[in-house]
């Protein structure tokens, strides 16, 4: 939502589908292996669902 550093030309996360979700492969959660998704573990994705209701902002710190 900010301009020029995830919203705009080459940095907007919705049109480069950065996304949370699981991955099957959940020992490589940690290490490189996507294109900028968050991937976690799929439990924590299902109790990650079941407390955010659906359009809430989410902000993301490294």
């Amino acid at each position: 939502m900010e301009e020029g550093v995830n919203k705009g030309k080459g940095v907007d996360s919705l049109k480069r589908s950065i996304l949370i979700h699981g991955t099957p492969d959940e020992n490589s959660i940690g290490k490189p292996a996507s294109h900028g998704c968050i991937r976690m573990k799929n439990i924590e994705v299902m109790e990650l669902f079941d407390l955010i209701e659906m359009g809430v902002l989410v902000k993301i710190f490294k």
